[in-house]
């Protein structure tokens, strides 16, 4: 089994919580001597991913094609989205549509806590979810 950590836009994702997700991940990925691969045009059984922007979607859509798992991180809702930048509350409802479409295209939902779990199943997400506390993950880094 061959993960592909699509890494897609992750210059602008690197200094948020996003894109120190994508780093944890890679570093329990070499933990766990898990076979991975960080290039689209490699083999993969199940792609991983973390972003919302188009690109994702695409290579999803391409995934699901070739009949690939997809494991999607649900790191963005829309209320967290709001009050973010002037006229974000405005495009809000927008974001929330696309990342429904988003996360639907995967077969797997992961979200950091469980309150993020009951916001993503309120907006009539069908697949099954997990979730997983990501300060247990840095502490558990921290000590290694």
């Amino acid at each position: 089994m061959k993960i592909l950590l699509y890494k897609g836009f992750f210059r602008i994702v690197s200094k948020s919580g996003i894109g120190e997700a994508i780093r944890h991940q890679e570093k329990l990925f070499k933990l766990l001597n898990l076979t991975y691969t960080k290039k689209v045009n490699d083999s993969f059984d199940i792609l991983q991913l973390n972003t919302v922007f188009p690109d994702s979607l695409i290579i999803s859509r391409w995934s699901k094609w070739k009949k690939k798992k997809i494991i999607y991180y649900a790191h963005s809702t829309m209320e967290d989205f709001k009050n973010s930048f002037r006229g974000s509350n405005w495009l809000a409802p927008l974001f929330k549509k696309w990342i429904i479409h988003c996360y639907n295209s995967g077969d797997i939902i992961i979200t950091p806590t469980d309150y993020s779990k009951k916001i993503l199943k309120s907006y009539g997400l069908k697949n099954p979810f997990l979730v997983y506390l990501m300060a247990l993950i840095q502490t558990s880094f921290v000590q290694i």
